[in-house]
């Protein structure tokens, strides 16, 4: 029984973040490398471990791009920040075959 509580504790979801060909995921600051704000007002997110998995090309080689002609720009940062501030799983989806990794939308599980 030991054994298995501190296996669960390894493999815990607090523990795992990675992309996939379609979005990014993890937990709070887990989900991100580091935030760029551009001049231009985009905001550059960098792509955690498994970024090579996502189907789109990433700005400079690392970083996921929120527009800020994007309807939605601020409430999806603020949800990654609040994300971050309180450790919660959150997932950065991205469009697909974008040429520089764009931002679709951001889910955030409690």
């Amino acid at each position: 029984m030991r054994y298995l509580v501190l296996t669960f504790l390894l493999f815990s979801s607090t523990s795992w973040a990675g992309c996939n060909n379609i979005a990014c995921y993890g937990v709070g600051k887990d989900v991100l490398t580091r935030t760029y704000l551009a001049s231009s007002g985009n905001i550059y997110i960098g792509a955690p471990v498994g970024k090579e998995n996502l189907k789109c090309d990433l700005y400079s080689g690392e970083y996921m791009t929120l527009k800020m002609n994007h309807l939605l720009s601020r409430e999806i940062y603020s949800t990654i920040l609040t994300g971050i501030a309180a450790q919660k799983q959150l997932q950065i989806r991205i469009v697909e075959n974008s040429p520089e990794c764009e931002i679709d939308y951001v889910t955030m599980t409690p």
